[in-house]
């Protein structure tokens, strides 16, 4: 009786022993979503932005922007000029579509972020894969963003995350300055 009562009690000072740590410690803290968190505070929301291209001077050398960053870090975005000019052979004009990618905090109200598009063929372009990347510094009080960055075009077979990948030579890349004011629903 002793011994089973000694088993018992082991078996179930070993099951406490595995458990506890669970329910104390359910998952570890990350750093990124810890300063994602920080910093996040008055800039997760969607911004009317615009962007003007400074080194290009064609139609669409600025034009607007619906920019949503969420609290997971993701950004999602769409372009007035997504539709491109018809036949264009400049890459500044090719159509693309929707812009998706992810955020991260570099400092008090800084973000960057890397977003991916397809660009369509258009005229004697062929269809591409676009990287966007950004630099972004946020007034929470005002609501506004500004910054600047860049976009690359990459053959569509590619994979433009590699370090090792070149971008393609369609007048890339294209520098770009970044201003917007948030959406609120006051």
């Amino acid at each position: 009786m002793k011994k089973n009562k000694a088993f018992a009690s082991l078996v179930i000072s070993s099951m406490l022993a595995l458990t506890i740590p669970v329910f104390i410690n359910p998952k570890a803290a990350d750093a990124d979503d810890y300063n994602r968190s920080l910093c996040s505070k008055g800039i997760v929301g969607t911004y009317l932005s615009t962007f003007t291209q400074g080194n290009t001077t064609t139609p669409s050398s600025t034009f607007r922007e619906l920019l949503t960053l969420t609290a997971d870090g993701n950004v999602i975005a769409s372009d007035s000029n997504a539709g491109g000019v018809p036949g264009s052979s400049n890459p500044v004009d090719q159509p693309f579509g929707p812009i998706q990618g992810n955020w991260k905090c570099i400092g008090k109200n800084k973000i960057v972020f890397k977003a991916l598009s397809f660009g369509f063929a258009s005229g004697s372009l062929p269809a591409n894969i676009v990287l966007g990347e950004l630099q972004l510094t946020f007034n929470p009080q005002a609501g506004t963003v500004s910054g600047n960055g860049s976009f690359n075009f990459y053959d569509i077979n590619s994979n433009p995350l590699e370090e090792n990948t070149q971008s393609l030579p369609l007048g890339t890349p294209i520098q770009l300055e970044y201003r917007g004011v948030k959406v609120k629903a006051n």
